[in-house]
């Protein structure tokens, strides 16, 4: 059963372990049915008479006795002619007849049967009746009226020797008075007297060895040899008719059946939101709480089959997350995941490797469909805008250090455009203006240089990453990097890529293009400690995922699990209020400034220390050292 739909015995036994359910339910439905069916039957009873048949010596005497006949007949042809009688009509007959019975000739004749054990004499009447009594009755029946037919048969074939004789007799001239007989004659009249006793002795050649006794157990039905036949062909219908409908099928049926296929586990079911929300960053805090809580759920799976599955002797992992074809969500993925792992404190750098679509940027910075990638190694000047209208505040809000800290790592983000930074600071639930966003650029110029010197100091690296809103988490994109920018993918670029990535970070979470439509994926995901793979079930079709398992099977990947994204299946986030503050991805984000501020904090690396002001808005305080 091999081909396209990959059904090959690993093929075979993943749909049968998907499938399981509906086979055991088939053969259970069959076993039961045999079972009612077996009990509902009356109970029949077999008897058997055992036959000896052998060579008849009239044969013998009467070519011996030149009457014709002859001793040469075949055994097999005798055994038959025998057997021949018991489906006579004529014998049933015969056996309704010493029976008296009620019952029809036909009836009776099917009940019997005669057979031989291979090439022995020997032979059996079996019959088969609804009581113990009448089966042997019937079984003796038979036998008896086979030995009667039999001998009448042979009786009959001396009478004509006999006769044949005395019509010689008669021919033969009559003597003269008183002459002595004639030695033919008297010979003619030995024979026929010796044919005469042999007719009285005549057996036919068929003895009754043992006569039938009525039996003590039941012949039929029998209800487990039964129920074991039915399941037995229950399960072989069944597998054929899952086989069949699985080659029909395009469709994955159900989580099991992608699990069994895949081979690897589900990390997470992503549950599906409105689709009339509008996109909103990753830092945005109006995210379901079901939703924040899918990714806790796979930062904890991840974390708790890290040592087990990964091949990564060291402590960084970098982890390839791709789909089998686009529009997915595997950057969706990307992002909350990092988002997930930076705020459970680790140092995560999320790259964006599929250089054919980046936008992984618009996801963990901010930057909307018109914005690039963050660099902050070029100049900011901020284009000229239209002047925007904005009603003035009857009362000034009045901003923390921590609002201020978060609002410039924004703009610098956005390479000094402050448009662009207060559309995201809005959307994430920070309302600044532009104009006040640029008097912050003036009043706190050497905050503001601060940021950007920590953000510089680390894009300066061979491969440089930049600071995202997320929590402890920094981005690296190829299509900012002349090594990969325009260039096909070679393992050894990727080889030292995440060699540097995993000395920055705990994790690195690559966003790779789909496996079936690009090449490269197929080389990330060979050089990745582990792959993640991103399905919609509801878009899925069978073709697309045993081609992404057959191309990860030839890179040498290690499928490390599913996550399901736009799940069916309703997450509820435990004990969570309307606002979503009770859940656990509420109590982790502290209300939307919370997020903002621990964005804020720039990667700390050797060369570098914390900047004052720092120190002051994150709460960070230098771990004392041990005094003698």
């Amino acid at each position: 059963m091999t081909g396209d739909l990959g059904m090959d015995l690993p093929g075979f036994l993943a749909l049968v372990r998907a499938r399981w359910r509906l086979i055991a339910g088939i053969v259970a439905a069959a076993v039961l049915l045999a079972l009612v069916a077996s009990l509902l039957q009356s109970s029949r009873y077999r008897a058997t008479a055992d036959l000896l048949f052998a060579d008849s010596p009239a044969g013998d005497v009467i070519a011996a006795s030149g009457a014709g006949g002859s001793s040469d007949d075949v055994p097999e042809r005798v055994a038959a002619t025998n057997l021949g009688l018991a489906s006579l009509a004529g014998v049933a007959v015969r056996v309704k007849q010493e029976l008296r019975s009620s019952s029809s000739p036909e009836e009776l004749r099917h009940a019997a049967e005669v057979e031989t054990s291979g090439d022995s004499d020997l032979g059996t009447v079996t019959a088969e009746w609804t009581s113990p009594e009448q089966s042997a009755a019937i079984a003796n029946a038979f036998a008896d009226q086979i030995v009667a037919i039999r001998r009448q048969a042979a009786q009959a074939d001396i009478q004509r020797a006999i006769d044949a004789l005395n019509q010689l007799l008669e021919a033969q001239p009559k003597p003269a008075a008183r002459a002595p007989a004639d030695p033919s004659t008297t010979a003619l009249r030995d024979r026929i007297a010796q044919l005469q006793a042999l007719k009285a002795l005549e057996t036919g050649g068929v003895n009754i060895v043992e006569r039938a006794t009525p039996p003590r157990d039941r012949s039929a039905p029998k209800p487990i040899r039964n129920a074991l036949i039915a399941g037995f062909v229950a399960l072989v219908l069944a597998l054929l008719a899952v086989v069949l409908v699985a080659r029909l099928e395009e469709r994955v049926a159900d989580e099991e059946q992608l699990a069994a296929s895949v081979g690897a586990p589900i990390l997470a079911r992503i549950p599906q939101l409105p689709r009339s929300r509008s996109f909103a960053p990753t830092a945005a805090e109006s995210q379901d709480p079901a939703f924040l809580e899918a990714f806790e759920f796979l930062r904890l799976n991840l974390e708790l089959r890290r040592a087990d599955v990964l091949r990564s002797a060291n402590d960084s992992v970098v982890l390839a997350v791709t789909s089998p074809k686009a529009a997915e969500g595997k950057t969706t993925v990307v992002s909350w995941l990092a988002r997930a792992l930076g705020i459970s404190g680790g140092d995560v750098v999320v790259v964006d490797l599929d250089v054919r679509r980046p936008e992984l940027h618009r996801f963990v910075s901010g930057f909307g469909e018109e914005g690039a990638s963050p660099s902050l190694n070029g100049d900011e000047r901020e284009p000229e805008s239209q002047p925007v209208n904005e009603p003035p505040a009857p009362v000034r809000p009045a901003y923390t250090e921590h609002d201020i800290a978060a609002s410039l790592t924004q703009l610098a983000l956005c390479r000094g455009n402050s448009r662009r930074a207060a559309r995201f600071l809005k959307s994430a639930g920070l309302d600044i203006s532009e104009s006040t966003l640029r008097r912050w650029k003036l009043v706190h110029a050497q905050m503001y240089d601060e940021i950007k010197a920590a953000n510089t100091l680390r894009a300066s690296a061979r491969y440089a990453t930049h600071v995202t809103l997320l929590p402890g988490v920094r981005l690296f994109t190829a299509a900012d990097d002349e090594a990969f920018a325009g260039r096909p993918l070679s393992r050894e670029r990727l080889r030292e890529l995440f060699a540097e990535l995993q000395r920055q970070s705990a994790y690195a979470l690559v966003d790779t293009p789909p496996v079936t439509t690009a090449a490269e994926a197929s080389a990330i995901a060979a050089e990745a400690d582990g792959v993640v793979l991103v399905v919609d079930l509801a878009r899925l079709r069978r073709r697309e995922l045993l081609a992404t398992k057959r191309q990860l099977e030839h890179a040498r990947a290690e499928i490390v699990g599913i996550v399901i994204n736009h799940s069916s299946v309703e997450l509820t986030a435990y004990d969570a209020p309307a606002n979503g503050t009770g859940s656990l991805a509420g109590r982790l984000t502290g209300g939307p400034r919370a997020t903002l501020r621990r964005v804020t904090r720039p990667h700390r690396t050797s060369e570098t220390s914390w900047p004052s002001w720092l120190d002051r808005v994150t709460g960070h305080q230098e771990e004392p050292t041990d005094r003698e």
